[in-house]
């Protein structure tokens, strides 16, 4: 699969179970205000911004984006239009293509980024051919998926500082493929403890993986797991990346500070097989993700539970239950975690905690 292919499967992952049709779309009233909007040359009518500019699809307005958290995007103008008129829907210029599909339509009304079947009967509205325009923009999914993949943590560390980088054995970071901090972050735990090291690395061979796996060792778990740990593990690929020059070319490469790590894809392929939640490009829950790879390691190891390395996370929880009467009563279980009850009374920030539940319900009042 070439790189481009990819990228469209991942945003198509990443968006395909939350866009829906606009409730706007199908009887969007369009102003005959005679505006015709040109093929290029946009500019947002209120500042002087010519990229991340919405058309909006009721009056043909040209308007800037929002603005972003770290101040980045627009100046919110595009959204200031929508709360002094109410026109719901704008169309992103830069994403209008002859593939209107991929074209970024998003309804503030409903504030999500929405389909709308007649794009292109609003697009001619305003006198727009939309086959003769080429891709200039990441549509907003695209940008999600951006800036997932290639976050830059040193931005909200306390400290604010670049930190040391550490190569070798042992020091190997997991690519995020979007939204899988919960993935590396999981499993960077497991392939800290000595059950799962020896387990999948020290005593276990990628040539022994292979050759006991089944017909595809693709979709074997117990491989893909060991190509993780020797991935992890080794320091093969816990080396400084390297950076061509602005011409691209291969052979003028120099040494960067930081390491590309390893992408995880196969393995979270295998391991999110058929998962409702997992196998989707949205954030999971990490203690989810852990019960959930533990199951499966289980049940691979079942036939040979002394090389089982979750049984390292196993233990017996005995609980009391005393009765008013005076009776007593006992409960053994086997777990994998323990749960803390936190007194939410002696928190610190009782304000902020207030405040998310009011907007939480206010989103929850309006559906």
């Amino acid at each position: 699969m070439n790189q481009g292919a990819e990228k469209k499967e991942q945003v198509a992952a990443w968006t395909a179970d939350t866009k829906v049709v606009s409730k706007h779309a199908m009887e969007l009233k369009q102003l005959d205000n005679g505006v015709i909007i040109p093929p290029s040359g946009w500019k947002c009518q209120k500042c002087d911004k010519t990229d991340n500019l919405w058309l909006n699809l009721t009056d043909g307005s040209i308007l800037c984006g929002r603005r972003n958290w770290d101040g980045t995007g627009g100046n919110n103008h595009a959204v200031n239009h929508y709360n002094a008129t109410g026109y719901p829907l704008a169309v992103k210029l830069g994403t209008i293509t002859a593939d209107l599909e991929a074209a970024d339509v998003y309804s503030y009304d409903e504030d999500a980024s929405v389909i709308d079947p007649l794009l292109a009967r609003h697009l001619q509205h305003f006198g727009i051919d939309f086959s003769s325009l080429q891709k200039t923009e990441m549509t907003t999914a695209e940008r999600e998926l951006d800036q997932n993949t290639n976050f830059d943590w040193n931005r909200i560390q306390e400290s604010g500082q670049e930190v040391e980088p550490l190569f070798g054995p042992g020091y190997t970071g997991l690519v995020n493929l979007g939204n899988s901090c919960y993935l590396a972050a999981t499993m960077q735990v497991m392939f800290s403890t000595r059950g799962f090291c020896q387990r999948y690395y020290s005593n276990q061979s990628l040539k022994e993986a292979f050759g006991t796996a089944p017909a595809d060792p693709t979709v074997d778990l117990n491989m893909q797991l060991t190509k993780l740990a020797h991935g992890l593990l080794s320091g093969k690929y816990s080396i400084p990346a390297t950076k061509k020059d602005d011409a691209g070319d291969a052979a003028q490469t120099t040494l960067t500070a930081k390491q590309e790590g390893i992408p995880p894809r196969m393995f979270k392929s295998v391991i999110a097989a058929k998962h409702p939640e997992f196998s989707t490009m949205r954030q999971q829950d990490a203690l989810e993700f852990f019960l959930h790879l533990i199951d499966q390691v289980e049940r691979i190891n079942i036939g040979s539970p002394t090389f089982d390395p979750s049984r390292s996370f196993k233990f017996g929880i005995e609980e009391r239950l005393q009765c008013p009467s005076g009776k007593v009563a006992y409960n053994r279980r086997h777990d994998y975690i323990l749960s803390l009850n936190i007194p939410l009374h002696k928190a610190t920030n009782k304000n902020e905690l207030e405040d998310f539940r009011k907007l939480k319900a206010e989103k929850d009042a309006r559906g």
